[in-house]
């Protein structure tokens, strides 16, 4: 009866479609005709934007173009991942002023949402002290400027430690003071390559063995004994390689030490008022998430037997998440973009070697302009691109 409803008179299915009216049709083509005047008017723009900066680098006699990438530089970096001599080209400037950008980035957003979630947990903690403290630290860090931060780490607090010759020792291996911190440097030889290979498998190992474990959770399966082998064998794989490795320990040698792992004042100062701001947010963000998990899902854990622990670990926090992500993505794309007041206190980042240094050398300022947005517009696309795919994944399934 039903598909009668829909068959024409030589018996064939009509189309289901809804059959437009003439004034639905004209609301299409006028809408497509807006989309394609819009998107002619940004053409037209960017074509006469770029022909009147051509135009006017002519006249003015300035050299154009993204040749400069391959001509010597003509200066050292004070900090860089890879080595940059006077000789390099300024294509190994930038690189070396991404990296360490990337850096900072990496290591701040690591550490900002491990103490973010640790004040924000304390937030709603049953323990009033505990609160309290958790309260001051928010609202004292959060409503100072974040140059603030920085100029505080930088002028007050690293420059009020001891000097060389009377820096703070960690177990003889490390050692603090005002001119920056000095680590034990691991040191590969000439088998570095075949360590650095043997600890990415290591690390493969553990992921495809956590990965295995978690799928066989989520279909109520046991978890097979091969993806904790691979976990074991991972871990036991890297401890062995990282094991073989030799480590140079800080030496003082006149006015400063020599060996090992030299992190600049300018590194630490800028990694510190990154952490402390940024923490001060996301423990807000992880503050709220917790709150907006209803009272009764603790209650019915708590039914079930289950210790306050498990009940954050397991009940809370998982369903927390789904609020907490697009909140978090947002302070990670600030803590990025935030980075670049490394030049403040004159840290060599991309900002400071390639936007300023380099700009200055070169006076190519389109083109170190657009490279510099392009990749803080891409590292913000990435952050974007990953916590949406998060999302997705933990988002609840609804019927």
């Amino acid at each position: 009866m039903a598909s009668g409803l829909w068959s024409g008179a030589d018996g064939s299915d009509a189309d289901a479609r809804p059959q437009l009216g003439p004034r639905q049709r004209w609301a299409r083509r006028k809408a497509i005709l807006q989309q394609a005047a819009v998107l002619l008017l940004v053409a037209t723009l960017a074509v006469l934007l770029v022909r009147n900066t051509v135009a006017n680098l002519q006249a003015r006699g300035l050299a154009s173009g993204f040749d400069f990438l391959w001509q010597e530089a003509g200066f050292k970096m004070a900090f860089s991942l890879i080595a940059v001599e006077p000789t390099s080209t300024y294509g190994r400037v930038f690189l070396a002023g991404l990296l360490n950008s990337l850096l900072v980035a990496a290591i701040s957003i690591v550490a900002t949402t491990i103490l973010g979630f640790i004040i924000g947990l304390a937030r709603v903690s049953p323990s009033t002290p505990v609160r309290l403290v958790a309260r001051g630290y928010v609202e004292v860090v959060r409503n100072l400027p974040l140059l603030l931060h920085l100029l505080l780490w930088q002028t007050v607090i690293l420059r009020s430690l001891p000097t060389v010759r009377e820096a703070i020792g960690f177990g003889d291996v490390a050692f603090l003071s005002n001119r920056g911190l000095y680590l034990p440097a691991p040191v590969a030889g000439g088998a570095a390559a075949i360590l650095t290979a043997a600890v990415m498998a290591g690390l493969a190992a553990i992921v495809v063995g956590c990965v295995v474990r978690r799928r066989a959770r989520a279909r109520g399966e046991t978890p097979p004994r091969f993806g904790l082998a691979l976990v074991a064998g991972g871990l036991v794989g890297n401890a062995a390689a990282i094991s073989t490795l030799d480590w140079q320990i800080p030496m003082l040698a006149g006015f400063d030490y020599r060996g090992g792992l030299k992190l600049m004042p300018e590194f630490v100062s800028l990694v510190a008022a990154l952490i402390i701001y940024n923490a001060a947010f996301i423990a807000e963000i992880v503050r709220a998430g917790v709150q907006s998990v209803g009272r009764g899902q603790k209650e019915a854990a708590l039914a079930l037997g289950l210790s306050s622990k498990l009940i954050l670990r397991l009940v809370i926090v998982p369903q927390a998440l789904r609020v907490m992500i697009p909140p978090l993505a947002n302070q990670y794309t600030h803590l990025i973009k935030a980075s670049a007041l490394a030049t403040v206190v004159g840290f060599p980042d991309l900002v400071n070697v390639f936007l300023g240094t380099s700009l200055n050398q070169t006076g190519r300022a389109v083109e170190i302009v657009l490279i510099t947005a392009f990749v803080y517009l891409t590292l913000s696309a990435s952050v974007a691109l990953a916590t949406s795919a998060y999302a997705r994944r933990v988002k609840l399934v609804e019927r």
